[in-house]
């Protein structure tokens, strides 16, 4: 999350705001973006909130003989699966207060989902 708030504060877009709590009314509660850019320039939108969640690619346990079944990872789709989560958790309730909402996606073994390289 630091990584991602100080390469948003080195690219001059905005305001940062890390852990701030973004105010919603679509489902009257109040959600936690990891790190936030205000003025995102994205046109009728105020803002992009920046969710970061890290995820463990490798298949089954590390107590199975050989360990993460020798090293096999699953593929990107553990990557994808994560992100469709979040965005079909928040997309709409950050829209609603005319924020753009975006995962950023990674996994313990460095592997960075598609769309987050994108948008770095």
């Amino acid at each position: 999350m630091d990584v991602v708030a100080s390469l948003s504060r080195d690219s001059k877009i905005g305001p940062v705001r890390v852990n701030h709590k973004v105010s919603t009314t679509g489902d009257g509660t109040r959600k936690q973006g990891d790190v936030e850019i205000s003025n995102f320039p994205i046109s009728l939108r105020d803002g992009l909130v920046i969710d970061v969640s890290f995820v463990c690619e490798f298949k089954g346990s590390s107590r199975a003989p050989g360990g993460w079944n020798n090293g096999v990872r699953h593929s990107n789709d553990i990557l994808q699966a994560r992100a469709n989560v979040k965005n079909n958790k928040y997309k709409d309730v950050y829209g609603v207060v005319h924020n753009v909402f975006a995962p950023a996606i990674a996994g313990v073994s460095s592997q960075i989902h598609a769309d987050f390289l994108r948008l770095l």
